[in-house]
């Protein structure tokens, strides 16, 4: 079996999406022989360390520079057939053609981000780079299909040299509980920043109180928004109805999901978004936004609601009419479940050649 290096800026403990995928990877795919380098200080068997002083600076640029420089020693000293590198906004990029095949997990793209964000334009000096990681690679894993459909338009990347492998979740760890839910009681998880889209919340929940006055929204995260947002709470007067959490442990998601009778994801944007799937699979109903990732997976109207970023009264209207009539989630699809994607990737891991890459292998067989 192929011993193979993953190379990512988030891994545990978690930041974001790709923190949460490649976690997901570590504690899934067990079959595997896997190598994870980040800079993520943990003390995880199969985990090396990334000790670069300018990742602290640089982030996730500095493990970019990192790669450049070390790519061809991790790969020899390791011993490594392969490598499978997480990208887009948040992750890492790799303009250099390595000995090995290189795996591209792509979680979304600048471009995209771009195209909602428009705040972000300084962000279009990383395109070329990303458009040459992708071009470099030889094979690609996207976490959606939008995503897919984004390399292809974007940045001309063959749609055979791709495949959507989408998030997964344990569904050991988020499951139905059984028990009754809180009346009136909405929740949100996530970082508290603009692009997560909780400003958006919070300004459409005083529409909601008109409605629903006993109405609460539990607000699960931290970020750099967290005081910003709490004042505009103060400022709408919605103090009895808004409560922040703090940073909540992966231990008590599940709990806070069940409980909730809904579940509002309310982003400007998102490659997939995870939190989605997490709801889902503890059987409460999802509010999201009109977004990519999301998009996806609320098109299903067994699961929830999808609305317009920025229209408080859309978003408002779909919230009190999940408190009107509460229902719980359909079943979430096997796509989304862990089982399915331990599946997938093993294959992709382990495919002996495809077409369109771009290492000449140096004797060694294509990915």
């Amino acid at each position: 079996m192929a011993r193979i290096g993953i190379v990512t800026y988030d891994f545990y403990p978690l930041i974001g999406g790709i923190g949460r995928h490649t976690f997901q990877m570590f504690s899934s795919l067990l079959e595997a022989d896997l190598l994870f380098f980040s800079p993520t200080i943990n003390s995880l068997p199969r985990h090396i360390l990334i000790d670069f002083p300018p990742i602290r600076f640089l982030k996730q640029v500095g493990v970019s520079l990192w790669l450049h420089f070390n790519a061809s020693r991790i790969i020899e000293e390791n011993h490594l057939d392969k490598l499978n590198i997480h990208t887009g906004p948040g992750g890492v990029l790799c303009v250099r053609s390595l000995s090995v095949p290189v795996i591209v997990t792509c979680h979304h793209t600048y471009r995209q981000q771009l195209h909602h964000i428009g705040s972000q334009f300084w962000k279009w000096i990383f395109v070329p780079f990303e458009k040459r990681t992708y071009q470099l690679a030889t094979r690609i894993v996207c976490v959606s299909d939008a995503t897919k459909q984004a390399l292809i338009d974007y940045y001309d990347v063959p749609e055979k040299k791709i495949i959507t492998i989408y998030n997964a979740v344990d569904t050991n760890q988020f499951h139905p509980l059984g028990i009754e839910k809180n009346r009136n009681t909405i929740l949100y998880v996530g970082r508290i920043d603009k692009r997560k889209g909780i400003e958006f919340l919070i300004t459409s929940m005083p529409i909601v109180v008109q409605k629903i006055p006993d109405v609460r929204l539990q607000v699960g995260g931290t970020g750099g928004h967290l005081e910003k947002m709490k004042s505009l709470v103060s400022r709408l007067k919605l103090e009895s109805n808004v409560t922040f959490l703090g940073f909540v442990p992966d231990n008590q998601l599940n709990s806070l999901y069940n409980q909730a009778q809904c579940v509002v994801v309310p982003s400007i944007f998102e490659g997939f978004g995870i939190t989605v799937i997490e709801a889902l699979a503890a059987g409460t109903r999802v509010v999201g936004t009109d977004a990519d990732g999301i998009r996806e997976i609320l098109q299903n109207e067994e699961y929830g609601r999808l609305v317009p970023y920025g229209d408080c009264h859309a978003l408002s209207d779909a919230i009190v009419a999940e408190l009107e009539k509460p229902q719980r989630a359909g079943k979430l699809h096997p796509k989304y479940q862990a089982d399915q994607f331990v599946i997938r990737y093993l294959n992709v891991m382990e495919e002996e050649a495809t077409s369109g890459g771009n290492n000449s292998g140096q004797g060694r067989n294509p990915l």
